[in-house]
C-alpha cells in the first residue's frame, strides 16, 4: 500500500514542509503519518463501538453525558472516558452538538475490522493497536457498569503481550516519541567528548533506551534505566544492556518517580539528561516530578520529556488519548490552571510553565509543536528540554 498515493499525501507534505528543523523532519515520513491517520480513524470506528455497545448512541431525540450516565447507572467515574467518546466522535461529525446535547451527525464511522486491516498492512508493528481498540469494544459493558477498572481490563495478565508489542519499536505509532527523545538527548552530548550521563525514568519495556543507546552510542558513558513496574523493568533492563556501547556502563533500578528520589538510590547533581518517554504526563503530582528531576542535574544539565504534547489552541481530544482515558493513572491528577489545566497530555505552554517554576527558564519544544498545529492541528509529536543553569 503506497503511502505516496495516499489521499493525505499533499496534505502531509505540507505537514513536513512546516517541520523547520531538517533532521527533526526525517523523523517523520509518509509512512508514519499515514499510519496515524489510519489510527485516527480507528480511534473514530472504535468510539462509536463503545457507545453502540453500551446502548448510549444518541437517537434524533439527542442525548448528553449526564443523561447518558443517569439512563445507563453509569459510575461518575467514568465520565471522562464517556466525555471523550462523544466528544471525539463529534469532531468526527459522525455526531453533531447543540446546546450541550449530542446528535446523530452526517458522517458514518468506517467499518473497524476493515481499519484495522488496512492498519495492519500499511505498518504490521501498529496492529496491536487495534487488538487494543478492540478490548475496549468487548469490555465496554464491564467498565461502563462500574464491574471492572480500566487498569484491571487492560492490563490483565492475559494482555501483557499486547503491552509489550505497543511499546515496541516496531509499532510506529509509539516509537516516534522515542526517535524524537533521542535525537533530543542527542543535541546535548559534549563536543569535547566529556562524560555523559543519563538517567532514564519511567522506561517501561525499554524500547526509549534502545533507540537512545543505538542512536548515541559511546558518547553515552552512563545509563541508568528505571521503571518501577517489574515486569516491563525486567525487559527494560535486557534492551537497555543490548543496545548500549561496550564503553557505557548500565545501571537498572526500580524507582518510584512519586516518591523522593535520593533515597531511590538517585544521588542529587549527578546526571547530565534526565530523560522520560510518556511517563511524566501520568505524575499526580507533576510539581513534585519536575523538582525531583532539577535535582538530579548536574548544573548545566537538561530534563528531556518526550511524548504526545497538546497544541496549545487545540480544545478537543487527541486521537491518541481514547486508550488512557480509560486508565484512572491517566486521570487521576493534581491540575492548576496554568501549569496543568486538564489531565492527560500537556500543551506547549504548561510545560514552559512547569519547567520554569522549577527553576529552568531555557525550555525548548522540538519540534515547534504549536507552530505546526496552525497548519495542521493534529501533529501532537514532540520533546521538551529544559536546561538548569550552568555554574558559574
Amino acid at each position: 500500500m503506497s503511502n505516496l498515493d495516499h489521499p493525505k499525501a499533499a496534505e502531509f507534505a505540507e505537514l513536513r514542509a512546516a517541520i523547520a528543523d531538517e533532521r527533526v523532519r526525517e523523523l517523520f515520513p509518509y509512512r508514519f503519518l499515514a499510519a496515524n491517520d489510519t489510527f485516527a480513524r480507528l480511534v473514530d470506528a472504535t468510539a462509536h463501538g463503545i457507545l453502540d455497545s453500551i446502548g448510549a448512541l444518541p437517537t434524533n431525540a439527542g442525548t448528553s453525558v449526564q443523561l447518558a450516565k443517569r439512563q445507563l447507572s453509569i459510575p461518575w467515574r467514568r465520565t471522562i472516558p464517556l466525555t471523550f467518546l462523544y466528544e471525539r466522535l463529534s469532531d468526527s461529525g459522525i455526531l453533531e452538538r447543540e446546546n450541550g446535547k449530542y446528535y446523530p451527525g452526517p458522517a458514518r464511522p468506517d467499518d473497524f475490522a476493515a481499519v484495522a486491516a488496512e492498519l495492519a498492512s500499511r505498518e504490521p508493528g501498529a496492529a496491536v493497536a487495534a487488538d487494543i481498540l478492540r478490548t475496549l469494544v468487548d469490555e465496554a459493558k464491564r467498565f461502563f457498569s462500574g464491574e471492572a477498572t480500566g487498569d484491571e481490563i487492560l492490563f490483565a495478565p492475559d494482555k501483557l503481550p499486547l503491552w509489550l508489542k505497543y511499546f515496541h519499536n516496531d509499532n510506529p505509532l509509539y516509537a516516534i516519541n522515542n526517535t524524537v527523545g533521542a535525537e533530543a538527548l542527542s543535541r546535548l552530548v559534549p563536543e569535547d567528548g566529556g562524560p555523559f550521563e543519563i538517567l532514564e525514568i519511567g522506561g517501561g519495556c525499554g524500547s526509549a533506551a534502545e533507540y537512545a543507546l543505538r542512536k548515541l552510542g559511546p558518547a553515552v558513558t552512563r545509563y541508568r534505566f528505571t521503571e518501577v513496574a517489574e515486569t516491563f523493568a525486567r525487559h527494560g533492563d535486557k534492551a537497555a544492556r543490548a543496545a548500549a556501547a561496550p564503553s557505557t556502563v548500565v545501571e537498572t533500578a526500580r524507582l518510584d518517580m512519586t516518591l523522593p528520589w535520593e533515597e531511590q538510590g538517585v544521588e542529587p547533581g549527578t546526571f547530565d539528561a534526565v530523560y522520560s518517554v510518556n511517563c511524566f504526563h501520568v505524575a499526580p503530582e507533576l510539581d513534585f516530578v519536575i523538582g525531583e528531576a532539577v535535582r538530579a542535574l548536574k548544573p548545566g544539565g537538561t530534563v528531556v520529556v518526550s511524548e504526545c504534547v497538546r497544541p496549545t489552541k487545540l480544545a478537543r481530544p487527541i486521537h491518541a488519548e481514547i486508550i488512557f482515558d480509560f486508565l484512572d493513572s491517566f486521570t487521576d491528577v493534581a491540575t492548576d490552571p496554568v501549569k496543568r489545566p486538564t489531565h492527560g497530555f500537556l500543551t506547549p505552554a504548561a510545560w514552559r510553565a512547569t519547567f520554569e517554576a522549577a527553576g529552568l527558564d531555557e525550555v525548548t519544544i522540538l519540534p515547534d509543536v504549536d507552530a505546526i498545529a496552525e497548519k495542521y492541528p493534529d501533529f501532537v509529536v514532540g520533546a521538551v528540554l529544559a536546561r538548569a543553569t550552568p555554574s558559574t
